[in-house]
């Protein structure tokens, strides 16, 4: 008779109970009210699309044209050559110093792979987008946070005291999920002291086309030559179009030769980004009617925004207003709610889906939420009311 041991059961290895993505995991919860015959208002993630924002319709054109081409084979590792290079030109930098990456949220993965080791420091901003949280746990480095002012500018004296032996600072302009915009005296203040402790910036411009109120800074212009940096952006956010999964990166400065190496080599096991995108990516990034559709999806922004704040400043909550991307970070000033996911959980059994502000770092002066302000001012209006009597 054949014996067979007994095996126990499979279990993933501990680095996996680090990996959480708060934006979607409360959905989980919201779909098991949905499931009882409850309508939810979804204000959780930022997909532009849900809320009835088109993408730009150069990219679908030239998807469709492009699936009319003989090539049906693998994209070259490391990107597009026409993507690649349409990106170095507004990069200003060398096509050999970008890379294609599916959706900047794989650039952020090789950052930390490529760069962050066991201990060594990483500066992310409080609150910041999770996925850098997720990965910095991943990869063992050290999280320590910076804090922002009243009015979401990076609190440069705090970071003063926090940036000696850092191996890199993030920065995400506009914020998620402040929707604060540095001013360029703010980002020159920070270049000066990354420049001084010599410690180089990966530069997450996901949103930098959605500046609602104020001047528009170019990063790249100001910070070029005085520090080492990574700027990367996609086509989710300012194009509309998450669903397309296409991002890149650019290295500016000198220091960067083993960390593109590690990202070439991590570009070949992946094989390649979609084709077809990266054709659609390479002409939407230099098409000239861009302009016109950001300046009408700004301005559609600007109405939802200034609805959204015009309900919440009805109710006990508090938060910088957003001049850019198209979250809100609210403070709960009621003394009603000591924890945050409490609130998030009782705002599903109203119908309202947020995330819990310590999805996004913790926040040691009071219970937070993040909510976007994507949708149509009458839903805005009806979320604010199914809300208004936990408050």
């Amino acid at each position: 008779m054949l014996h067979l041991k007994r095996q126990l059961p499979y279990r993933p290895t501990e680095r996996m109970n680090v990996v959480s993505y708060p934006i979607r995991d409360i959905v989980m919860e919201a779909k098991r009210e949905e499931a009882k015959g409850k309508k939810m208002i979804y204000l959780n993630i930022g997909d532009p699309p849900q809320y009835g924002f088109e993408p730009f319709q150069v990219i679908a054109d030239r998807v469709k044209s492009a699936l009319d081409e003989p090539w049906k084979g693998y994209a070259p590792s490391e990107g597009d050559e026409d993507l690649r290079k349409n990106v170095a030109k507004i990069e200003k930098c060398s096509p050999e110093d970008v890379f294609a990456v599916a959706g900047l949220t794989e650039g952020i993965d090789f950052f930390f792979h490529a760069f962050i080791g066991f201990g060594e420091k990483v500066l992310l901003p409080n609150p910041v987008y999770p996925l850098y949280l997720s990965k910095a746990k991943q990869f063992e480095g050290d999280s320590v946070f910076y804090r922002h002012d009243a009015d979401g500018q990076i609190d440069v004296a705090n970071l003063s005291r926090k940036i000696e032996g850092a191996k890199a600072m993030v920065i995400i302009n506009p914020n998620n999920p402040l929707g604060s915009v540095y001013s360029e005296k703010n980002l020159l203040e920070v270049i000066k002291l990354c420049a001084e402790y010599d410690v180089p910036i990966f530069y997450d411009g996901s949103y930098d086309q959605l500046i609602l109120e104020g001047r528009q800074v170019d990063f790249r212009k100001i910070a070029r030559n005085k520090v080492p940096f990574i700027y990367g952006s996609s086509l989710s956010k300012d194009f509309s179009y998450p669903g397309a999964r296409i991002g890149w990166v650019a290295f500016h400065g000198d220091r960067w030769s083993e960390v593109k190496n590690a990202f070439f080599l991590l570009c070949n096991q992946r094989l390649s980004v979609n084709w077809e995108y990266q054709k659609a990516a390479a002409a939407a990034i230099v098409d000239p009617s861009f302009q016109s559709y950001v300046s009408a999806m700004r301005k559609k922004l600007i109405e939802r925004r200034d609805t959204f704040i015009r309900m919440a400043r009805k109710l006990p909550l508090s938060f910088p207003v957003p001049q850019g991307a198209f979250y809100a970070f609210m403070k709960i000033e009621s003394p009603k709610w000591k924890k945050d996911l409490a609130f998030v959980r009782a705002a599903l059994k109203e119908g309202v889906v947020f995330v819990p502000g310590s999805g996004f770092g913790r926040q040691e002066d009071g219970v937070y939420f993040r909510s976007t302000f994507l949708p149509e001012p009458h839903i805005i209006e009806e979320a604010f009311s199914k809300i208004k009597r936990l408050l």
